[in-house]
């Protein structure tokens, strides 16, 4: 299934909701929205969730003050590892796209392991970048 702003839980996984104004007094440290994931309760014939950011109003990434991204484990108040950050801001390789394929998750020898990404892509929509997550990810 897809987890996004229309649809906010599945199986294990719990979006917080979409955040259409982010910090607009400067960046406040907190995180705007958040997708939590328990891996031991998602579908045993689920084997990779892969995490995408998608404009939705289409705004390129480098006009969005503030953005970034993190994928960690343990709790937003709790962090024990960080996996991948992403300055979506402020990095130049993200200026000019609206979407961009962040990481996923993938079960080998049933053991979850986790891989970087950090890919934009040309898609202007979400179904777009759906479609080039089973192209070229899965």
């Amino acid at each position: 299934g897809t987890v996004y702003f229309g649809n906010l839980k599945d199986s294990g996984i719990l979006h917080s909701g979409d955040d259409l104004t982010g910090d607009l007094d400067g960046d406040d440290g907190l995180d705007n929205e958040v997708i939590s994931i328990n891996l031991n309760a998602i579908s045993s014939n689920v084997d990779q969730v892969v995490f995408v950011l998608n404009s939705y109003k289409g705004q390129d990434f480098a006009t969005i003050p503030y953005a970034s991204i993190r994928l960690y484990e343990g709790t937003p108040d709790r962090v024990n590892e960080v996996f991948a950050t992403y300055e979506v801001a402020k990095e130049p390789q993200f200026a000019g796209y609206v979407s961009m394929v962040l990481g996923k998750l993938y079960k080998r020898n049933g053991e979850w392991k986790f891989a970087a990404i950090g890919e934009p892509t040309q898609d202007r929509r979400l179904e777009e970048t759906i479609r080039t997550v089973q192209q070229r990810f899965l």
